[in-house]
C-alpha cells in the first residue's frame, strides 16, 4: 500500500528484519553480525530503528504497493513497514537490506468520534502515539473532517480497531481507496474486513490467483466497496515470512486470548506460550487482550510461533492514589484515557475516579511525555501510602543512586532492602544484587524496565524497593 511523504516525528512502524549469518574479521571492523532473525517491531525513523536497533537503510531497496526503488526520504515517522537486514553483535546496530511499507486503510472520513475517525469502514483511534502529518490542519486530531481523505497506519486490536501510529491527510487525487486486514465472513459473493462487507466479482484480480480462506491476511483496492485486487500479504512478501530455525520476533496488540489456552494472536501472528516462556516488564498475569506485546522465538508448531521470550511494551505501571476527581491523573503525571481504556474495580470512566482512590494502571507514553493508560483499576490504597510506578529508567546517575521514570525522580537510599534483577533474562533471575552499585551498574549499560516502590513527595519517589522487571 504506497504512503506518501510527511513530516518527521517518532516513528511507530510494524517491521520485519531477516538477519543472515556472517562474521568479519577482529580488528577495528565493522561489528560482526549475528544469527538469522525476522523481527516485527515498533521502530522510529533515524535511519530505521527498531526495538532499540539503528538499522542503515542507505542501500535499501524500498518499496510501496506496486512502487519499488523508492529514495529513502520516502520513509517517515509512523508508517508501518516491514524490513530485510542484518543486525550486528552489538546489537544496537544493523543494515536494512529491504523495506517493504504498509497502511492499514486509506480512503475518506466517514464519521468521527470523540477519538475516532471511521475510514472505509475500519474504526481508527486516535492515541497519544499517534503521528499526524502532511496537510493534517492542525496536526491533531481536531484537524481531521469527515470528506478528509487520509492514509493511516496502525495496529489492530481484539476488536478489530485500528490503533493508529500515523495518520496522513491526501488530496482528493492521490487517493486509492485500500483496506488490510484479516478476511471474515468469506461467502461466494465476498468477505468483511472489520466493519467493511467487500464485494468480489469475476473482474477482481487475485494476486496471487489462489482460493481465499477466511484468516488470510489481505491489502484490497477498492472501487466503492467492490474488491478490484487482493492481494495475499504472506503469499506476497514471503520474504518476510518466517523461516523455521530463525529467530523470529512480531509486536503487536493481543486478541484471541483466553486463561484456558496458551496460544493467542500477537498483530496477525499466533503465538503459544509454555513454562520455559520469559516475561520482560510484566508477568504472565498480566497477559490480556489489546496490551501490546513483543514475542520471540526460534521455532513453530501447529502454525504458532514458540516464544522464548514475551516483552510487554506498555511497560508504565503505577499503583498510587488519584490526584483529582475525575481523572486517572497520580503522582503528578498527566495519565489520559481513550474510548478503549479497559476500566475496572467499579470504576466505569475516568469521570467515575474520585481523589484518593487507589489506582493500578497499565499504559505506554506518548510523544508529549504524558501517559496513555490502557487499563485503569481501582484497588484499595497501600496502607503505608506508598506507590509503585515502573518503566524504562533514564537518566541514570550510579553516583547519586537516581534516576528517572516518565519523567519522575527516583531516589535509592543505600539502606534499600531490595534490589532484585525480577527479569526472567538474567543470569541473576530473581536473586538480589549484591550491592546498590551492582544494581545501577546493571542498569547503566542499557535502558531497562524498573519497578520503583516507595514514598512520592515534590516529583520524587524515595525507594524502599527496587527491581529490574
Amino acid at each position: 500500500m504506497k504512503t506518501r511523504t510527511g513530516a518527521l516525528m517518532v516513528l511507530t512502524l510494524v517491521v520485519a528484519v531477516i538477519m543472515t549469518a556472517c562474521s568479519s574479521g577482529g580488528g577495528g571492523g565493522a561489528p560482526a553480525t549475528s544469527a538469522p532473525v525476522i523481527a516485527q517491531g515498533v521502530m522510529q525513523k533515524g535511519s530505521v530503528i527498531v526495538n532499540g536497533v539503528t538499522f542503515d537503510d542507505t542501500a535499501a531497496k524500498i518499496a510501496a504497493d506496486d512502487s519499488a526503488n523508492l529514495p529513502t526520504t520516502f520513509l517517515q515517522d509512523g508508517m508501518v513497514v516491514k524490513v530485510k537486514g542484518k543486525r550486528n553483535d552489538d546489537g544496537l546496530t544493523g543494515t536494512a537490506d529491504q523495506v517493504e511499507v504498509e497502511n492499514e486503510v486509506r480512503g475518506a472520513i466517514t464519521l468521527k468520534g470523540a477519538d475516532t475517525i471511521t475510514v472505509n469502514g475500519q474504526t481508527v483511534l486516535i492515541d497519544g502515539a499517534t503521528v499526524f502529518a502532511n496537510g493534517t490542519p492542525t496536526n491533531d486530531f481536531a484537524g481531521l473532517a469527515v470528506g478528509n481523505n487520509v492514509e493511516v497506519h496502525g495496529q489492530r486490536d481484539a476488536t478489530g480497531v485500528i490503533h493508529a501510529t500515523r495518520v496522513e491527510e491526501l488530496a482528493a487525487g492521490a487517493v486509492v481507496d485500500e483496506v488490510r486486514g484479516a478476511i471474515s465472513g468469506l461467502s461466494g459473493t465476498g468477505f468483511t474486513i472489520g466493519g467493511l462487507t467487500i464485494t468480489t466479482n469475476a473482474s477482481t484480480t487475485i494476486v496471487p490467483a489462489v482460493t481465499l480462506a477466511n484468516g488470510m491476511v489481505v491489502e484490497v483496492h477498492l472501487s466503492g466497496s467492490t474488491a478490484t485486487r487482493v492481494e495475499i500479504e504472506d503469499l506476497e512478501d514471503g520474504e518476510f515470512e518466517h523461516v523455521e530455525g530463525v529467530e523470529f520476533e512480531v509486536e503487536g496488540l493481543i486478541s484471541g486470548f483466553t486463561t484456558s489456552s496458551n496460544t493467542f494472536t500477537v498483530g496477525s501472528e499466533s503465538v503459544t506460550i509454555s513454562s520455559s516462556t520469559r516475561f520482560e516488564g510484566g508477568i504472565k498475569g498480566d497477559l490480556v487482550n489489546d496490551v501490546k506485546v513483543e514475542a520471540e522465538g526460534h521455532s513453530r508448531s501447529g502454525g504458532a510461533l514458540l516464544a522464548e521470550k514475551i516483552t510487554f511494551k506498555e511497560n508504565i505501571r503505577i499503583e498510587a492514589v488519584a490526584s483529582s476527581s475525575g481523572s486517572a491523573n497520580a503522582l503528578g503525571l498527566t495519565v489520559k484515557t481513550t474510548s478503549l481504556t479497559r476500566f475496572e474495580g467499579g470504576l466505569t470512566t475516568a469521570a467515575t475516579i474520585t481523589a484518593g482512590d487507589g489506582l493500578r494502571i497499565r499504559g505506554f507514553l506518548n510523544r508529549d511525555g504524558s501517559i496513555t493508560a490502557t487499563r485503569v483499576i481501582k484497588q484499595n490504597p497501600d496502607s503505608n501510602g506508598r506507590s509503585i510506578l515502573q518503566g524504562p529508567a533514564l537518566q541514570v546517575n550510579a553516583t547519586a543512586k537516581s534516576m528517572q521514570i516518565a519523567g519522575i525522580t527516583i531516589t535509592v537510599a543505600t539502606g534499600t532492602p531490595s534490589f532484585n534483577d525480577d527479569s526472567t533474562d538474567s543470569v541473576d533471575d530473581n536473586v538480589p544484587f549484591a550491592s546498590l552499585d551492582q544494581f545501577f551498574a546493571a542498569i547503566g549499560s542499557k535502558t531497562m524496565i524498573v519497578k520503583a516502590k516507595g514514598t512520592f513527595a515534590s516529583g520524587t519517589l524515595t525507594a524502599t524497593e527496587i527491581e529490574i522487571e
